[in-house]
């Protein structure tokens, strides 16, 4: 590696961290693509029972005396509301946890392996973008500390991003886990952003708000269905 580049700002970082997602993601999916269908089916079962549970309160509080606080009383004191939705949270948990572990393990192998033991010093998404990770100082980073920077990363999600976030600061434009491993994340160029990749932040954009639209929409449409069941 020749003089170390210049540091790389917190958009090319984002873009690149999340292709380096969408791949781990990719791989956490099909490595267990039976064992996440049978945890899917288990938490929608739960949900649905839960949806049945809190329907039928609603039409016996609307049969009984019309009132919403009626309503409300019977879903505090229904044990059968209480077991559905602990029953409900506990499939999702399972579901979630689960497949968050997956994909941190892989993860970190990826992280690791790429930085440490290759002649990016980057991952996949990182190269994409043209960015590699070094020490302070420019030299390698090791597979210590390219270890640490990873770990360190779960601080950055735990302070609400916030350890992300002061990545925007210049001129270093450091993470939190960044400054505990001593790296710094740079740029092989002065080329900024290429036009696919500000492409792929508008899929993001429109992906998560449709996540967003269709994830009230089936919820609602959910205890609607439950609701007409019970009446």
């Amino acid at each position: 590696m020749n003089a170390p580049g210049a540091p790389a700002g917190f958009w090319p970082r984002y873009l690149a961290w999340s292709l380096d997602a969408a791949l781990v993601a990719l791989a956490t999916c099909l490595l267990g693509a039976n064992h996440w269908r049978l945890l899917i089916a288990a938490a929608a079962r739960a949900w649905d029972a839960l949806n049945q549970r809190v329907a039928d309160a609603m039409a016996a509080s609307a049969l009984d005396d019309l009132a919403f606080g009626g309503f409300l009383g019977r879903l505090g004191a229904d044990p059968q509301v209480h077991a559905a939705a602990a029953a409900a949270t506990a499939a999702l948990l399972s579901l979630v946890l689960g497949w968050l572990m997956v994909y941190a393990v892989l993860g970190f192998a990826l992280e690791v392996a790429c930085i440490a033991f290759t002649s990016w010093r980057a991952t996949p998404g990182k190269r994409a973008l043209g960015l590699y990770v070094a020490a302070r100082d420019g030299g390698e980073l090791g597979a210590g500390r390219a270890a640490l920077r990873y770990l360190g990363g779960t601080l950055s999600w735990l302070s609400f991003n916030i350890g992300h976030l002061v990545a925007m600061a210049k001129p270093e434009h450091l993470a939190l886990h960044d400054r505990l491993a001593g790296a710094s994340v740079r740029r092989r160029g002065g080329a900024g952003l290429p036009p696919w990749g500000w492409a792929w932040l508008l899929l993001q954009l429109a992906a998560a708000l449709a996540a967003c639209v269709w994830l009230a929409w089936t919820m609602q449409a959910s205890l609607d269905e439950a609701l007409y069941a019970a009446l």
